[in-house]
């Protein structure tokens, strides 16, 4: 832009041609600067490779996950309200790092739609309290195994449901 024009005499703009060839020196180069003075260039390029992932850390954040301006008013509320954020992002990112790991990719997406399908229903049947569970997709069963939990079973009475 503006660093390529001047202003003549007669109040026009011109292309300031000086400019604009010694830019041309630096065409096809591109530049990355750190503050960072201990890494390799190595580390610096694989660090500026990454970006995309903190970036989208944060849109996950902001987004999806609600860290942006809620409606809590005291202090232990608003700590509380990002705290979990912060939980539910990291257990996304965990599993997301798992999946990739035992070669099933799964996009953050994805590992939300497989974790809010996973439901139970509470049923009373005879004055006895039981819990059916919905449909776990392949996903979510996946996700169980490489977390080593035990799905329940279909049907579980209230006094069995564990953390097991």
């Amino acid at each position: 832009g503006k660093k390529y024009l001047k202003s003549s005499k007669d109040i026009h703009w011109v292309l300031d041609e000086e400019a604009i060839k010694k830019d041309e020196m630096f065409d096809g180069y591109y530049a990355i600067q750190t503050s960072e003075k201990n890494l390799k260039p190595q580390d610096v390029l694989a660090a500026y490779h990454n970006l995309w992932k903190i970036e989208e850390s944060f849109r996950l954040m902001k987004t999806t996950l609600s860290v942006r301006p809620v409606f809590h008013w005291t202090e232990p509320r608003i700590k509380g309200h990002f705290v979990i954020c912060f939980l539910a992002f990291l257990l996304e990112r965990t599993l997301e790092s798992k999946l990739k790991r035992a070669h099933l990719p799964a996009s953050p997406q994805q590992i939300r739609e497989a974790l809010n399908s996973m439901n139970f229903a509470e049923v009373k049947i005879k004055q006895k309290k039981f819990f059916i569970k919905t449909k776990v997709e392949s996903l979510g069963n996946k996700i169980l195994r490489l977390s080593r939990i035990k799905p329940p079973k279909n049907l579980t009475p209230a006094g069995e449901l564990s953390l097991k």
